[in-house]
């Protein structure tokens, strides 16, 4: 069963003091927001710039009272009326909405108060027949006369794309985050000219080389965030089928027991108009362990293949800059197994491997380097195996355990989604023949220690008979490590990307009897299907000898060999 899969999630960046400061307006043609940082929120930093006519500021600093705005709305449009705090709008800053080409059409900072979102384009702008201010609002409003200032009204939404930038010229964005504490960040803009070519330098480049030499970003270092975990077993498949007067059946069974630690780092950059993301990157870190096995008991012959959830998705907190971008992470472990069996069997065989500080970068550069593949080893790996087998027997079974990380990147009305899969698999491939005439038991179980002793063979004799048993035995088990896309995302990548970490197919076991050897092709791979039904399962065959053991031992680590890729 799952006794404890842990997953600890963060997403970090550069944590440097940030340039977003409440009392400065933004009537520059740069502005910067950080989201709040708290020790159980995301926190990061999303600067804009463009010219002085494009971006202004509709908040306290900028000289601005905003009468009516909900805080708690999640939606990304409103009206809203606001009113200049001085009856000199040009000493308080409040002019700066309306120079240029007017209100309309610019991007403006909101307050923490207003929206959920930090930016909103002004989409249209008029004087209000509701000329009421209260009195929170009206007494502190500096006047030199008794006139009443005006109240004005704002349309604002995130329809960035709806701007037209002959107006007052392009707005661009770059953006860092995380879902721990500390991520804000001075966002250096100095690199970014426009849509160049992307190779990971400049900001995004920066950004990524940052995160890496950040405490934070060593598991040696940080402090983790909050685990959960999962506690149950699993089934991947059970059916049966009538051999009076028994019952046979086919039963395949995940037992798994992981920790996995994984910190992400992302880093952004783009315009608004016509939206568009030029350069991203994200970086993953992780460290744990995979103690997993799968138990396999066959008495009935057939085919199978099928695909099923075994936990989550489970949501993961969020990065979130409302109508910019956004990255939702989930966590989920899938099942699949697949076999074809005319033989009786019971096999278990262990998942085992260790990760420490490897890390990905997705996309990968133009190098093609995704990361440090070196920090992924498999561990001592428990193999059992006995068979019951008949004038002829074979079989294939694949088992994959696959916990993975998804995340939906959305930046503004685009999106993709982007995972990360850890694929724990094992594969058993045998063909076995009894010679001679017997179905009695055999005079003693057949062990073998691992690869080493593969080119040895073996005849094992059945009492009172000149029947003996040959065949081979092949059990690999391996682990792949893959990101990948499952659209595309402004050119950058898409549903054919596939960035790989680590994959490797490890020979567990071969052992070949009376002095027969093949080689065993090895196929780890799965095709992705929904769940399906095998074809119907069939009794099995008549006179079948009594199990013989072939292997029951923890095999070491040290005497496991990777199989050379072809």
């Amino acid at each position: 069963m799952f006794s404890s899969i842990f997953l600890f999630v963060s997403l970090a960046v550069a944590a440097v003091q940030a340039l977003n400061d409440w009392s400065k307006p933004c009537l520059s043609g740069v502005c910067s927001y950080d989201l709040p940082d708290s020790t159980e929120s995301s926190s990061g930093s999303l600067k804009i710039w463009g010219s002085r006519d494009a971006i202004s500021d509709i908040t306290v600093a900028a000289g601005w009272n905003i009468i009516n705005c909900s805080c708690s709305s999640d939606e990304l449009a409103q009206d809203v009326r606001l009113v200049c705090n001085n009856d000199d709008p040009v000493a308080a800053g409040c002019s700066h909405l309306y120079e240029g080409s007017g209100a309309e059409g610019k991007i403006v900072r909101l307050p923490e108060s207003c929206g959920k979102n930090a930016f909103a384009r002004v989409a249209r702008a008029w004087i209000p027949d509701d000329q009421s201010i209260p009195e929170s609002i009206s007494g502190k409003i500096v006047r030199r006369n008794d006139s009443r200032p005006q109240v004005k009204a704002l349309t604002l939404d995130t329809n960035f794309s709806a701007v037209d930038p002959s107006k007052a010229g392009p707005v661009n964005f770059a953006v860092q985050g995380a879902n721990v504490k500390g991520a804000s960040a001075d966002i250096d803009i100095s690199s970014m000219n426009g849509n160049v070519e992307r190779d990971l330098t400049g900001f995004v480049g920066n950004a990524i080389d940052s995160i890496k030499n950040l405490d934070t970003f060593n598991f040696n270092k940080s402090l983790s965030p909050q685990p959960f975990g999962i506690d149950r077993t699993v089934n991947l498949f059970n059916e049966s089928v009538s051999c009076p007067p028994n019952t046979a059946s086919l039963t395949v069974d995940a037992n798994a027991n992981a920790t996995v630690a994984a910190i992400f780092g992302v880093a952004a950059s783009g315009r608004f108009f016509p939206f568009r993301v030029n350069d991203f990157a994200m970086i993953i870190r992780m460290s744990g362990d995979i103690d997993s096995s799968v138990t396999m008991k066959a008495t009935a012959s057939g085919t199978l293949e099928r695909k099923l959830p075994i936990f989550g998705p489970v949501g993961i907190p969020e990065l979130n800059f409302r109508g910019v971008f956004t990255i939702g992470p989930t966590f989920e472990v899938n099942g699949q197994v697949s076999a074809e069996l005319d033989l009786e069997a019971d096999m278990t065989v262990g998942l085992n491997y260790h990760f420490d500080n490897a890390e990905l970068v997705f996309p990968d550069d133009k190098t093609g380097t995704a990361g440090n593949s070196n920090s992924f080893a498999i561990d001592d790996t428990p193999l059992k195996l006995s068979v019951s087998p008949s004038v002829k027997a074979t079989g294939n079974v694949q088992a994959h355990l696959i916990p993975s990380l998804n995340l939906s990147v959305s930046a503004h009305k685009f999106g993709t989604g982007i995972f990360l899969n850890l694929d724990a698999f094992a594969e058993m491939d045998l063909s076995l023949e009894v010679s001679g005439e017997s179905t009695v038991e055999p005079t003693a179980a057949v062990t073998s220690s691992v690869a080493s002793s593969a080119n040895s063979s073996t005849t094992v004799f059945l009492e009172d008979s000149g029947a003996s048993l040959g065949g081979c035995f092949n059990v690999t088990v391996g682990l792949d490590v893959n990101a990948g896309a499952d659209a595309d995302f402004f050119g950058l990548f898409d549903e054919n990307t596939q960035v790989s970490l680590f994959n490797k197919t490890f020979e567990l076991f071969e052992k070949c009897f009376n002095n027969q050897k093949r080689s065993l092709a090895v196929n780890s791979s799965l095709a992705s299907a929904s769940l399906t039904k095998p074809t119907e399962l069939t009794c099995p065959t008549a006179g079948s000898a009594s199990s013989i053991s072939v292997i029951d031992q923890v095999v070491k680590a040290g005497t496991i060999r990777a199989v050379p890729k072809v």
